[in-house]
C-alpha cells in the first residue's frame, strides 16, 4: 500500500455507520506509518476487501449451518451448465431459475470456480448464488467472486445482470434472512446488522496493521522463518511477536472481528496488531469482599504480583484509607479500559466506604494477546526476579458472541482444573501435550454468594483477574524452542507475504531434504499431526477432559532452526469440559462453581467441545491453508491425521486403563460420517450463547467424508 493510491478514492463511499466511525481512526493511523497518499485511500481500499470476506464468511456459515427457516442449499457443478437440468427444481424459487438464467447471472465467472452454491429464499421470492472454487474437509467451502442475488419476480427476458444484482455489503443478507425467519426476532437481526458492519470496518482497519507489519525489517540472517517475524516484530517475549501478526479475527464467525463496546481509536491503543504496549493497572480489594483461590502449593495472586512488580506494595500502601494496612487486602490486575470506564461508576459506593481501592500511581507495561484481556507484562527495572504471570483481565468488550469479563465461575474454577491436570500431566508422563496452569485467581465478591446472576455476579465478573504460567516455563519448552499460537500459521508472515505456515513447511521440508513441495506439506502435516492429537484424545478417553484447543489457544513448540514441530501447549483452562465419572475412576474430582460450563453433560459434550475445537477449527484450518497455498491433496493430509488418532485410540487400548466399550464410543464419535458441526452462524441468528445449535457435515477423517473433499484436479 505504499505511495500513491492508483484507484480514485473519490469513487468509494462508507456504506454504513461503522465504517463511517472508523475514518477518523484509519486516517490517523495510515497517515502515521506511511501508508497512502491521501492517507484515508489505503483504508478506503482495504474496506473493499473487508466486506468480501466478511460476506465470505457470512454465506459459508449459512452452507454449513443449516439456519432456522431455510430450506437446504444446493450445489451446482458448472460442467452441467451445458447439459439440462442443471438447477433443482425444487423448492421454489429454485424451480423457475432457469440453465441460461444462471449462466448469465455468474458470468463472467472468476477460473478458479468450480460449483456454484443456491441458498433459496422462498419468502422474498429469490435465490442467493455464490461461487465455490473448493470443498475443504468439514464441508468449509472456499468461496471466490462476487455473490449474487436473483429475483423469480424479475423479467426473464432481461439483459444479463448488472452490478445492481450483486451483494455490495453483508449487512445486505440480514433483511434478507430476516424476512425468512432465521432470526430470532427482530432485535436479533438488528443486533447482526451492526456486529456485521463493525466485523467489516475493524477488518478493514486490522488489514492497515498488516500493512504496517509488511514494512519492518527483520534482522540481518535472522535465520528460520520463526526467527524473522520474532526480530522483525517488536514484542514483550519470544513467543508474543505471533500474536501481532493476526488480524483476521475469527475464520468462521461472520460476527468475528467485533469489539462492541470498543471504539476504532481504542482498538488502535489496545489491540495487539497495532500496539505492542497498554497500560496494566492495579485495583485493591478489601479482603472481606474478595474471591481468592490457587492451586497446591501456589501463592495467592496478590503474592505473587506484589513479588513480581517492584513498588506495587508501596503503591498499595500510598493508596490505602488511613488505619488500613496492606495485608486486608487483595490486588487485582485491570485493563486501563476497565479501569477508567468501569471502576469509577459500577464501583462508587465500594470506593467511597474502602472495599475498593484504585492504585492511581502505579503502571505496569505490557502487550496485549489475541483476545484483547490477556497480557504479556514486559521485564523492566521495576520487575522482581523470576518469570512474569500472563495476566488474564476483565474487559468490558464483546468478541464473537460474548462480552469478556472474567466471572466468578472462572476464578473459582481455574486453579481447581490446574490441580487436575497438573495430576494427569504427572500420571502419564506427557510428552507432547501440555497445559498451562492457572494457578491462582481473585475477584470482588459480594457478600450472599454464591452469585450464578444478577448484581452480584455482575460486580464479581467486572473487578476480576487471574494468573497464568508463561509457555516459557512450561518443561516442553527449551532454549532451542519457541511456543507459536496456531493462529498465526494461517496468517500471512510479514517478511514473505504468504501464510507464516507455508514458510515453515519449506524450512522443515529442506531440513529433511524433501525434493517436492508436496511431500515436505504431508511430512509435516504427520510431524504436525502426531503432537497435537494422540494426546488430546487420551486425556479425552481416559480423563473426561475435553480441552478447547482451537487455533487461538494452541501454541505449538517449534524447534527454532528447522521448524519441526515438537509438542503442543494448551492455554485457557476455563473453556474445557470435564466428565465427572470419567474423571472420578482414576481418584480426581472437581466441585466447580455453581453452574459451571466446565461440567460435561454427557460424553456427547466432551466430543463436541474437543473434536469442534481441534478437528473443526484448527486443523481444518491449517490443512485448508495449506492445500489452497500449496497445492497439496487434502485427502492424503486428512489420512494422515486419521493414522495418529488411531495411534491414540491403541494406546489407550494398550494401557489397559479404559473400557473396550468408551474407545469405541469416542472411536464412533470422531469418525462418524456426517459428523456434528457447532454452527456458529446459526447460534449468532438465534442469539444462542451458550446453547449449542449444531449441523450436521461431512467428516474429512472417514472414507466417505474424504471423498467429498475436492481433489487438485478439480474432481
Amino acid at each position: 500500500m505504499n505511495g500513491t493510491n492508483r484507484r480514485n478514492p473519490e469513487q468509494r463511499s462508507l456504506a454504513t455507520a461503522a465504517e463511517r466511525d472508523a475514518l477518523g481512526a484509519a486516517t490517523g493511523y495510515a497517515r502515521a506509518h506511511g501508508l497512502t497518499t491521501p492517507a484515508e485511500a489505503a483504508y478506503l481500499e482495504a474496506l473493499d476487501d473487508a466486506r468480501r470476506e466478511i460476506l465470505h464468511r457470512f454465506v459459508r456459515g449459512v452452507l454449513r449451518g443449516d439456519p432456522n427457516g431455510l430450506p437446504d442449499s444446493r450445489l451446482v457443478a458448472l460442467e452441467s451448465l451445458s447439459s439440462a437440468p442443471v438447477v433443482p427444481d425444487a423448492p421454489d424459487p429454485l424451480s423457475a431459475l432457469e440453465r441460461e438464467r444462471l449462466q448469465s447471472i455468474v458470468a463472467p465467472r472468476p477460473e478458479a470456480c468450480r460449483r456454484l452454491a443456491l441458498v433459496p429464499l422462498p419468502a422474498s421470492g429469490s435465490v442467493l448464488i455464490a461461487g465455490i472454487a473448493a470443498r475443504h474437509g468439514y464441508d468449509r467451502f472456499r468461496l471466490v467472486g462476487p455473490v449474487h442475488r436473483w429475483s423469480a419476480d424479475g423479467d426473464a427476458d432481461s439483459s444479463p445482470p448488472t452490478d445492481a444484482d450483486r451483494v455490495a455489503h453483508p449487512v445486505e443478507l440480514v433483511p434478507m434472512l430476516e424476512r425468512e425467519g432465521a432470526f430470532s426476532d427482530a432485535e436479533q437481526a438488528e443486533r447482526i446488522r451492526a456486529e456485521v458492519a463493525e466485523s467489516v470496518a475493524n477488518l478493514a482497519l486490522a488489514r492497515l496493521a498488516a500493512a504496517v507489519h509488511a514494512q519492518v525489517e527483520p534482522e540481518p540472517d535472522s535465520g528460520s522463518p520463526l526467527e524473522t517475524v520474532a526480530s522483525g516484530i517488536s514484542a514483550a517475549d519470544a513467543a508474543a511477536p505471533f500474536e501481532r501478526i493476526v488480524t483476521d479475527g475469527h475464520p468462521f464467525h461472520p460476527s468475528g472481528k467485533i469489539r462492541r463496546g470498543m471504539t476504532p481509536a481504542e482498538g488502535l491503543a489496545y489491540a495487539p496488531e497495532f500496539t505492542d504496549r497498554i497500560d496494566l493497572r492495579f485495583v485493591a480489594i478489601d479482603r472481606e469482599y474478595a474471591l481468592e483461590t490457587r492451586a497446591t502449593g501456589a501463592d495467592r495472586s496478590t503474592a505473587r504480583l506484589l513479588d513480581a512488580f517492584d513498588g506495587l506494595e508501596g503503591a498499595l500502601e500510598r493508596a490505602l484509607p488511613a488505619a488500613r494496612e496492606p495485608g486486608e487486602y487483595a490486588v487485582v490486575p485491570v485493563h486501563p479500559l476497565q479501569y477508567h470506564r468501569t471502576i469509577p461508576d459500577r464501583y462508587a459506593s465500594q470506593r467511597a466506604d474502602g472495599r475498593v481501592v484504585p492504585l492511581p500511581e502505579y503502571a505496569q507495561p505490557a502487550m496485549p494477546q489475541l483476545n484483547l484481556r490477556t497480557v504479556v507484562p514486559y521485564e523492566t527495572e521495576r520487575t522482581g526476579d523470576g518469570p512474569l504471570p500472563r495476566c488474564k483481565l476483565a474487559i468490558p468488550v464483546q468478541t464473537t458472541n460474548v462480552v469478556r469479563t472474567l466471572s466468578p465461575n472462572a476464578v473459582a474454577n481455574g486453579p481447581q482444573v490446574t490441580d487436575v491436570v497438573r495430576t494427569i500431566e504427572e500420571r502419564e508422563s506427557l510428552e507432547t501435550l501440555g497445559l498451562l496452569a492457572e494457578p491462582a485467581a481473585t475477584c470482588y465478591y459480594p457478600p450472599g454468594g454464591p452469585h450464578s446472576s444478577g448484581e452480584g455476579y455482575d460486580d464479581a465478573r467486572h473487578l476480576s483477574g487471574l494468573l497464568r504460567t508463561p509457555p516459557a516455563e512450561h518443561p516442553l519448552v527449551t532454549d532451542d524452542t519457541v511456543p507459536v499460537v496456531a493462529s498465526s500459521l494461517v496468517a500471512d508472515s510479514p517478511a514473505s507475504g504468504r501464510p507464516l505456515v507455508c514458510d515453515l513447511i519449506d524450512r522443515y521440508g529442506a531440513n529433511r531434504g524433501e525434493t517436492s513441495t508436496a511431500d515436505a506439506a504431508l511430512a509435516f502435516v504427520e510431524q504436525y499431526a502426531s503432537v497435537v492429537v494422540p494426546e488430546q484424545l487420551l486425556v479425552l478417553c481416559t480423563y473426561g477432559i475435553a480441552l478447547e484447543s482451537h487455533l487461538q489457544n494452541s501454541l505449538i513448540v517449534f524447534d527454532r532452526e528447522d521448524a519441526r514441530p515438537e509438542a503442543t501447549l494448551v492455554r485457557d483452562l476455563g473453556g474445557i469440559r470435564v466428565h465427572g465419572d470419567r474423571l472420578a475412576e482414576h481418584g480426581l474430582s472437581l466441585e466447580p462453581y455453581p453452574e459451571s460450563d466446565v461440567d460435561a453433560d454427557s460424553e456427547a459434550d466432551l466430543h463436541r467441545k474437543l473434536y469442534y475445537a481441534l478437528f473443526q477449527n484448527h486443523l481444518a484450518e491449517l490443512i485448508a491453508t495449506i492445500c489452497d497455498e500449496l497445492g497439496v491433496d487434502e485427502r492424503a493430509c486428512w489420512e494422515r491425521i486419521r493414522e495418529q488418532c488411531e495411534r491414540a485410540f491403541e494406546r489407550a487400548r494398550a494401557a489397559d486403563a479404559v473400557p473396550e466399550a468408551r474407545i469405541r464410543r469416542d472411536e464412533r464419535a470422531l469418525f462418524a460420517e456426517p459428523t456434528v458441526h457447532k454452527a456458529l452462524t446459526a447460534m449468532r441468528l438465534r442469539g444462542k450463547r451458550h446453547e449449542y445449535v449444531t449441523s450436521a457435515v461431512s467428516n474429512p477423517l472417514s472414507p466417505d467424508g474424504r471423498q467429498r473433499i475436492d481433489r487438485r484436479d478439480g474432481t
